[in-house]
């Protein structure tokens, strides 16, 4: 059997196991050519023949199986049969009064947000709040965009945006947060628009559900003066001020929009420099840096009217409570127009104080929540913090000494071909940099990112392992929270972490 055969044939494996039916071309050719173990076969190759191949359908930079029709959709007997049963769901419907008793606008949307485990409820849980949630779930204004082609999507959202979500990236359809998200923070319900706080996993698309639409009413505008920045992101880490500013770069060079991102660890002359050019549009910074440049007057964000706390529970826990009110303070107030965003794991007292001091009425948004209904019909959420249920978890308890040994034994039984994702988690820096050093006296490439690692080495660690050049890489959760790192297929908790909350951030989502 020639290469190309046995290639293709585990291209349409690989493909039927992923729940979505598709992958991008780029990461399923290089899967299947390393795999293959032949030098001789490159991911350029193997991605010509999926291109060539019959049994694929690409589009875009998204490749997933054709469909084969088991019989003509013109048999007689098939549309017998679907006449019938047109007919009887026709027939129910007048006899039952169904249509009447729940519109048939109201069905689609319900029924979607429960498929996709997504809550929509008002800010606060009282009488008053619940008799909202209840209106809420019912605007028309905020039904979700379930697709790129709904009409709320092409009139809130840029049409250069959308393109580059679909054409440029191969997105099929928006995912559960974009879909829920993009309305509520683009249609103007009352003579204004609402502001979000999003309660979601990580890796769930949140960069995006933010930044579409902040970047489309800021295309709006005329961008070619001298300006101040208009839109702000706070991140906790480095990492993830990295990970959101590389989205915000480029979505905002589609609609000539400039991004730049500002944290600690490196000298601020470059940054300060970028600043006083006058024409920055967004910007992505740690709190303490950004804190730092606008004491010195460096910074002026008196213009920004899109705001966004992205792990905003992380920040609290890292002690960043005064450094973020005294930020957001320097923005535009909300009684201005100022419109804020918030994603965060959890829903606890101190996110609340902060969403009812600095925003008006945000909508809650939960995503991955199954929803809890009383009997008066009033829909609500357990949002005690909790591991994502798609995600297999395996508990060893082991004495202190074997760890080592134990890591060993199960990166040779899961990292065997050594061309899958594994993120091992440690506690502490030297025990990050010890374990990183054995690895590779072991004879595994193996990169990390930790504290006592320059940005420059985290920089290079987080892409070679990102692009699958170091598919093994070691970190601590300071410097790797929040990340969205796509197709892990596993993390090994080398030693427990101090809080619950960083165990659930590490075990993040299941492989796409």
């Amino acid at each position: 059997m020639q290469v190309s055969d046995n290639a293709l044939k585990a291209a349409k494996k690989s493909l039927k196991k992923q729940e979505s039916g598709q992958m991008k071309l780029k990461d399923l050719a290089k899967t299947i050519a390393g795999k293959l173990g032949d030098e001789s076969v490159s991911s350029k190759k193997v991605k010509q023949w999926i291109e060539e191949s019959s049994k694929f359908s690409v589009d875009g930079k998204v490749v997933s199986l054709k469909r084969q029709r088991s019989k003509s959709p013109k048999d007689p007997k098939e549309e017998l049969t679907k006449a019938s049963k047109k007919a009887k769901i026709s027939d129910n419907e007048e006899d039952t009064g169904a249509s009447a008793a729940v519109p048939k606008e109201v069905k689609g949307p319900a029924k979607w947000r429960e498929s996709n485990k997504i809550v929509v409820m008002h800010t606060t849980d009282d009488e008053e709040g619940q008799a909202m949630t209840k209106k809420l779930c019912e605007m028309e204004q905020y039904f979700p965009f379930t697709s790129f082609e709904a009409p709320g999507c092409k009139e809130g959202l840029s049409a250069a945006l959308v393109k580059q979500c679909t054409t440029g990236n191969g997105f099929a359809h928006p995912s559960p947060i974009q879909a829920q998200s993009w309305p509520i923070l683009t249609q103007t319900v009352e003579g204004r628009k609402r502001d979000i706080v999003g309660i979601a996993e990580t890796g769930s698309g949140k960069t995006l559900a933010f930044a579409l639409p902040a970047l489309s009413a800021m295309s709006a505008a005329d961008s070619r003066k001298r300006r101040l920045p208009r839109m702000l992101v706070l991140s906790p880490t480095r990492e993830l001020a990295m990970q959101s500013d590389d989205v915000l770069k480029e979505f905002g060079a589609v609609v000539n929009l400039k991004s730049l991102v500002v944290y600690g660890g490196v000298p601020k002359y470059t940054q300060t420099s970028e600043l006083k050019k006058g024409d920055v549009d967004c910007i992505v910074a740690t709190p303490g840096r950004i804190k730092d440049l606008i004491q010195e007057g460096t910074c002026d964000l008196s213009d920004v009217a899109f705001l966004v706390l992205d792990e905003a529970d992380r920040m609290l826990d890292m002690g960043f409570e005064e450094d973020v009110r005294f930020i957001i303070s320097q923005c535009k107030p909300k009684e201005k127009g100022r419109q804020t965003a918030m994603f965060s794991a959890t829903w606890p007292a101190s996110i609340q104080q902060i969403a009812l001091e600095y925003m008006v009425e945000p909508v809650r948004v939960y995503v991955g929540f199954e929803p809890i209904v009383d009997s008066n019909g009033i829909k609500s959420v357990d949002d005690a913090l909790a591991a994502n249920k798609r995600v297999t978890q395996t508990i060893e308890v082991i004495e202190d000494r074997q760890r080592e040994g134990r890591l060993r034994e199960i990166l040779n039984k899961v990292h065997s071909k050594r061309n899958n994702r594994i993120l091992v988690f440690a506690l502490y820096k030297k025990e990050a940099e010890r374990i990183e050093y054995q690895l590779k006296r072991d004879g595994w490439d193996c990169c990390s990112i930790h504290g006592n690692k320059n940005q420059v080495a985290r920089t290079t660690a987080l892409a070679s392992f990102k692009d699958g050049s170091c598919p093994l890489m070691v970190a601590t959760d300071v410097a790797a929270r929040g990340l969205d790192i796509p197709n892990v297929e596993h993390v090994i908790n080398f030693t427990f972490p101090l809080t619950i909350e960083d165990y659930i951030h590490r075990i993040g989502k299941p492989p796409v």
